[in-house]
């Protein structure tokens, strides 16, 4: 298997280390069954039903009638030592009157009572990959599902700790209430060991995105980024000349300082991920189910750049998440770059704010772009339990992923984020834009050859020499990933 594999993924790797600056200076896509080539670097995105279009369908799944008699299946996932981060989308003790946390207690009471099973969870703290590899070592087998974090769950994969969720039998991966976009970015030699769903909203919570503060702009009397987006023009010198116009020294001590003055963006480093995948960049590309390095092409240098332009200390606030969410709620920054989770957290800020996507590099870009932050939870199946128990998980997953969406993703989406937290029409428009371009990297995930790292610390100095990155970590990164398609292909389910 090896050496087979070993002449395969050599050859793919040598074709494309010699094509993609043909390739890529094309613009050229690979095609999937979306036919959505939204960026150059090879990105295949596939377009999700967006709750409001589907809000009068219910959805069922293709199950037989089960009495699993009064099994329990109890899920690993974030405890409450992960504060916001806890989980809130597997279990509810009881109905509180908040939107999800209902949601998901009705889902569970109508599963419970038709399948005479019930749903639990043990929330775990501080490092959930090694509870789950204890649980499994030790041969307990503890938790049917494990919740872990995309990097720990990638983890587990490589150790051929999870299941390969394609082979086991109930799950129909091709469903709508699967991400699939999370099953394109994962699944390696034909082997989805994680993914996500409807059955969490975890993956909404982590896709990066920017607010902008609605008061400042129309004090400074700049373009509406709502009109910008719109109209195609929403690019990332579009987002730097309205940071240009916006950053001052208020003190006038020559000094930009976030507890003073006024910046054009606050945000922490992983706006940096968010500008790369927001350009049309990716880390690597699905190509004949497996990976390959995308970083390598002509617009690069450009995005190294332009973010590099974006993220200059005299433009924009680079502090830590507290920090940067106290300069936005006090009016000291127009643009706030963040998770789709603070919306929730700015519940309470006074000045009224929008919601718009990450600026494309250019008009040309055909589509908006977004990435899911590794903190995303995904669901995993561990591989050591007997048969009957990964069919019993597996059979309950795809209910609860299916009831999900006729209960908890209206809650999140409709009810939660559009009906209580969002504070205008229009980013309600930008939010289905933001949710429907979201994408999964593996090679981000697993940061191959650290060349995602060295490429940001290399743009945070201000300088676009991707030659060198690529240089030092490349061939580190094709071993990399020639290991790792190994240990995806190499599963005993």
């Amino acid at each position: 298997m090896f050496l087979k594999l070993s002449a395969r993924l050599s050859a793919l790797i040598f074709s494309i280390l010699i094509i993609s600056p043909a390739l890529f200076a094309c613009g050229e896509t690979a095609q999937n069954p979306s036919d959505n080539n939204n960026t150059p670097a090879g990105a295949e995105i596939y377009e999700e039903l967006e709750p409001a279009e589907e809000e009068n369908k219910i959805t069922a799944p293709n199950l037989p009638e089960r009495d699993w008699g009064g099994r329990t299946l109890t899920f690993l996932v974030r405890g409450p030592e992960f504060n916001e981060w806890e989980s809130q989308d597997i279990y509810a003790e009881e109905e509180t009157g908040e939107p999800v946390n209902d949601a998901v207690y009705r889902r569970n009471a109508i599963l419970e009572d038709r399948y005479n099973m019930l749903i639990r969870q043990f929330g775990a703290g501080g490092d959930i990959q090694s509870r789950a590899e204890r649980s499994i070592v030790s041969g307990a087998n503890d938790y049917q599902v494990f919740m872990c974090n995309t990097q720990e769950t990638n983890n587990l994969a490589l150790r051929g700790y999870l299941a390969s969720l394609n082979e086991l039998p109930h799950l129909d991966l091709s469903r709508e209430y699967w991400d699939q976009n999370s099953i394109y970015g994962f699944t390696v030699e034909g082997n989805t060991l994680f993914m996500t769903g409807d059955l969490s909203v975890m993956a909404h919570d982590a896709t990066w995105i920017l607010m902008f503060n609605k008061q400042l702009l129309q004090d400074l009397q700049l373009d509406s980024p709502y009109d910008l987006v719109r109209n195609n023009k929403w690019t990332a010198d579009s987002m730097h000349s309205i940071m240009r116009e916006t950053a001052k020294d208020l003190n006038g001590d020559g000094t930009m300082r976030g507890s003073d003055d006024l910046f054009g963006l606050t945000t922490h480093d992983s706006t940096f991920d968010g500008l790369f995948f927001g350009m049309g960049m990716r880390v690597s590309m699905m190509e004949n189910g497996l990976p390959v390095l995308a970083m390598n092409n002509e617009r690069v240098t450009t995005v190294m750049e332009k973010s590099a332009a974006i993220m200059d200390r005299d433009l924009t606030y680079n502090a830590d998440w507290q920090l940067i969410a106290q300069c936005f709620e006090e009016d000291r920054a127009l643009f706030y770059g963040e998770v789709l989770q603070c919306v929730v957290r700015r519940r309470n800020m006074d000045t009224d704010f929008g919601v718009i996507p990450f600026p494309k590099l250019d008009e040309s870009q055909s589509d908006f772009a977004h990435m899911v932050h590794v903190t995303a939870c995904m669901v995993g199946v561990p591989n050591s339990m007997p048969e009957d128990d990964k069919e019993f998980a597996a059979f309950m997953l795809e209910a609860m992923a299916a009831e999900s969406r006729n209960l908890l993703i209206p809650a999140y989406y409709t009810i939660a984020l559009e009906g209580k937290f969002m504070r205008d029409e229009e980013s309600k428009d930008m939010l289905d834009i933001i949710l429907r371009t979201r994408s999964y990297d593996l090679g981000y995930v697993a940061n191959w050859g650290n060349l995602f790292s060295n490429y940001v610390s290399t743009v945070k100095r201000g300088t676009a020499d991707f030659a060198s990155v690529w240089e030092r970590g490349s061939e580190a990164a094709l071993a990399r990933i020639e290991r790792d398609i190994e240990s995806y292909a190499n599963l005993d389910n």
